[in-house]
């Protein structure tokens, strides 16, 4: 049957997830300090035996065995040290048992009290820095505790922590109760335990999001070569795969768009794009600055001797290369690492168009020749500001995505209207 000092310790253990050693050596050294502190003196070194009971407890003093005793603290005449252990030679230690002053035990117990505290303290913060310490990098669950102006006071398995402003995906709301996914990016151990640096604003949150939904990717046969964000805006995300087998744009969009989707879910309003990995950055650069047509891609070396790179476009393409405040061509150079200048062009595209099929010349001729006044079922309103931002003529329309065309200044469902009416049009 447990004695009660057992049963304390077993529900201790249990209840902080403790090791039972680790337990008994707190208790242990806490008691050895408050004997030396009351009975004793600093210069002793005091061992304590707890046994299964703290009736059973037992306190020894370590001696060195010497030849000639200099120190009384510390030293032990090897014939007294035989009587204690028959084979103690001289440089041995050996423990000398203290019989124990019958107040020692209250005495010792209440001060131990608070040591035993703060070991056990010490124990139970060490084991959770170790718990997370293996796990940077990782997305973890959090639960929102305190909204407090700009700071999140949220808790992740137990710990408390804080999720700042910087942290954070600008212009997200939260609200008490909320579950929202962080990224763990390091874990550092301080005076009140283990403290846990995460972010939701960080690329590595977006890329641990995608991992979470991708087989392939947790897998490795899809991976994200390159990616360039602005927080809750817009990011652009650059796949491969070492496998010539697999799509790796389309492990990452998913069925009917379900991966990405749930990634979306997380990060809000921001806008995620997908493209295909090149290494040749010009055909990198053209396919982040998609479905935008870009007539002709220079590289150059300003005067300091850094890599710029102009690409030249047509009026009516100009508005939707830049994009919604610059964002477009801004995260296309970063995707790339260059800055990208945008040149207003008039002449003639690098790529022909005599590669062109000639179905394909007839309807990009009738389109070009045709503004978007003429498009049925456009509200006059909407016409005038898309006219206003260069985008006069149906054959800038059409490769557009409804979401790419709002961002540029109408509402998702003018720009629905717009693509419809114009589809109509190209399909009559």
């Amino acid at each position: 049957m447990q004695s009660q000092l057992q049963a304390a310790i077993n529900q201790l253990c249990a209840e902080k997830n403790l090791d039972k050693e680790i337990v008994i050596d707190a208790i242990e050294k806490a008691i050895a300090l408050a004997y030396k502190k009351d009975f004793g003196n600093p210069r002793q070194t005091i061992k304590v035996l707890v046994g299964d009971d703290i009736t059973q407890m037992r306190i020894f003093e370590e001696r060195e065995v010497v030849k000639k005793v200099e120190d009384f603290d510390l030293d032990i005449a090897q014939k007294d040290a035989k009587i204690i252990r028959p084979d103690a030679g001289l440089g041995d230690i050996v423990f000398v048992p203290i019989e124990l002053n019958e107040s020692f035990g209250r005495i010792a117990a209440q001060a131990a009290k608070q040591v035993i505290t703060q070991k056990l303290n010490e124990a139970e913060r060490h084991m959770l820095f170790e718990k997370f310490k293996d796990r940077e990098g990782d997305l973890l669950t959090a639960k929102v505790q305190k909204v407090d102006h700009d700071t999140i006071l949220i808790e992740i398995e137990g710990i408390a922590t804080l999720l700042h402003k910087r942290q954070q995906i600008p212009g997200e709301k939260y609200f008490t109760g909320q579950r929202i996914k962080v990224l763990l990016e390091k874990v550092e151990m301080a005076t009140k335990g283990p403290q846990l640096k995460i972010s939701r604003s960080s690329e590595d949150f977006i890329i641990a999001l995608f991992e979470q939904e991708i087989p392939e990717m947790r897998e490795g046969l899809v991976y994200v070569a390159k990616i360039a964000r602005e927080q809750g805006v817009r990011c652009k995300i650059a796949v491969a795969s070492e496998e010539p087998s697999i799509d790796p744009v389309g492990a990452f969009v998913g069925q009917k768009g379900s991966r990405i989707n749930a990634v979306m879910d997380e990060v809000g309003d921001e806008r995620l794009d997908i493209i295909q990995y090149y290494e040749d950055p010009k055909k990198l650069l053209l396919a982040a600055l998609s479905p935008a047509k870009i007539a002709k891609v220079e590289f150059f070396k300003d005067e300091r001797g850094e890599e710029r790179v102009k690409i030249f476009v047509r009026e009516e393409e100009r508005a939707i290369t830049i994009g919604k405040k610059g964002q477009n061509v801004r995260l296309a150079g970063n995707l790339i690492g260059i800055q990208v200048d945008v040149i207003t062009y008039d002449g003639p595209a690098e790529e022909e168009e005599s590669s062109k099929t000639a179905p394909e010349k007839a309807k990009k001729e009738v389109s070009e020749k045709v503004s978007i006044s003429s498009l049925e079922g456009v509200d006059t309103e909407v016409i005038e500001i898309l006219t206003e931002l260069g985008l006069s003529q149906i054959k800038q329309f059409e490769g557009l995505k409804a979401e790419e065309l709002a961002e540029i200044g109408i509402s998702l469902d003018q720009a629905k209207s717009v693509l419809k009416a114009v589809s109509k049009y190209l399909n009559r």
